[in-house]
């Protein structure tokens, strides 16, 4: 029956408060009876203390998302994904959030970037997953640029300049005229 009800939530990543919420178990001492048995059972297995999956396939997104709040993916993750920077980032994952911190678990880092929260909070450019949030293309330029003046992207060419540009007020004064210099760039090698 537990396992059941995590199944149809579409979640692959379960922190001891979700379990609590979609068991509906308001007593903490049963809530970690329940946990560990299923545990023991091999029905869930711990990703790190207080995180839970139903098997080793859980999605790494929405892992970081559960590990760091409030948090959303984006940098060189990002921006790896969609083919802009080519360097090899897949043992690691970039976030951003309100501090900087760096986690491992399972060989992956967890890496955690601080912004302010105004920025943090704006959800221009932001993809909600159901399960995790993530910078669009052009979020992940801008945060990068940010967070990294002058900083080199590969490949430029998928990039909306008009969203780039909307995205880029959230900023500061100096973002806000680099990523003027990247879209005069992107225009000239259209």
């Amino acid at each position: 029956m537990y396992l059941k009800q995590l199944i149809i939530t579409n979640k692959t990543v379960f922190s001891v408060d979700d379990l609590r919420q979609i068991w509906q178990i308001q007593n903490k001492d049963y809530l970690k009876i329940v946990i560990n048995r299923l545990f023991k059972r091999e029905e869930i297995f711990r990703i790190k203390r207080g995180l839970y999956a139903i098997n080793k396939d859980y999605n790494i997104f929405e892992l970081a998302s559960k590990i760091k709040k409030p948090s959303y993916i984006s940098l060189e993750t990002v921006l790896q994904k969609n083919a802009v920077i080519f360097q090899d980032y897949s043992s690691n994952v970039y976030s951003l959030s309100d501090n900087t911190v760096q986690f491992e678990v399972n060989k992956i880092k967890f890496n955690y970037f601080k912004l302010k929260k105004e920025i943090l909070f704006n959800p221009s450019g932001i993809i909600n997953k159901n399960t995790y949030n993530i910078a669009s293309t052009e979020r992940a330029i801008a945060d990068r640029v940010y967070l990294t003046a002058n900083y080199y992207f590969d490949n430029l060419r998928n990039v909306d300049i008009k969203k780039l540009k909307n995205i880029s007020k959230i900023y500061n004064k100096r973002t806000q005229e680099e990523i003027k210099k990247i879209i005069k760039f992107i225009k000239k090698n259209a």
